[in-house]
């Protein structure tokens, strides 16, 4: 019998001998599986909760004594079903964490660039920036708008219409908690909004720009510009992920 299937499958030697003797016998107590599997004494009792734990074998206890007996064969199919979609909710999860790692690769990149603004003026310097250094036509992104200090708040409504109206283009990325900021700078032209869950909120906000990002902590008047074209990147790739799951 070829049982490089059962070894795909995952199982290993010593699980495929008691199986197999299971098999054979029907149910049966640990010393006749020891003696049909050939296995130690000291692992089988391991080797038979590894398989009841898949499935493919089950335990009862009669008269204080332990039977196991395998399942119908066709259970393999179910279990090898089961591991293919495990390993698809796998590669999910690893496809949605892969932009956060990207982020996280550019961060290693960032160099010596960056500069920190604090309190309303230097937000007003570090905005200026945005302004200073895009072109009528330019296209930016802002990601991660969730909730504004009142005063904040007007100051981005105040700034989004100075951008619009010097033909910058921006795609904005608000979370759903601040939708009503989100409607605001909707009505401006060239800005393109969407908006993740509540499960996304963040209290920075990132402002992707050429190659320079300004990351907002607004809560706290802090704003740190890093000129870096490898974390502009990965942002720009993380961007165009929420957008692919967001809400126009």
């Amino acid at each position: 019998m070829d049982l490089a299937p059962l070894r795909d499958l995952g199982l290993t030697d010593g699980e495929i001998k008691v199986y197999l003797a299971t098999l054979e016998l029907g149910s049966a107590t640990k010393g006749p599986i020891v003696e049909r599997a050939g296995v130690a004494s000291s692992k089988v009792y391991e080797l038979l909760d590894k398989l009841v734990q898949k499935g493919l074998v089950s335990q009862v206890v009669r008269s204080g004594v332990r039977h196991y007996e395998s399942a119908p064969p066709d259970r393999l199919l179910d279990y090898a079903e089961e591991k293919r979609l495990a390993v698809e909710s796998q590669q999910a999860a690893v496809k949605k964490l892969i932009p956060q790692l990207e982020i996280a690769r550019s961060l290693a990149g960032m160099g010596s660039e960056t500069q920190v603004f604090k309190g309303m003026e230097g937000g007003r310097t570090a905005f200026g920036d945005i302004l200073r250094t895009l072109k009528k036509g330019d296209e930016y992104a802002v990601i991660g708008i969730s909730r504004f200090e009142p005063a904040f708040e007007r100051f981005v409504v105040h700034f989004h219409e100075d951008r619009a109206s010097r033909g910058i283009r921006c795609t904005v990325i608000v979370n759903e908690l601040a939708r009503d900021v989100g409607e605001r700078l909707a009505k401006n032209p060239l800005t393109k909004v969407a908006y993740v869950g509540a499960d996304l909120f963040t209290p920075v906000v990132f402002i992707v720009y050429k190659d320079k990002t300004l990351i907002s902590i607004s809560l706290d008047q802090v704003f740190i510009q890093v000129r870096s074209a490898n974390l502009a990147q990965g942002l720009n790739a993380y961007a165009r992920h929420l957008l692919s799951i967001a809400k126009k």
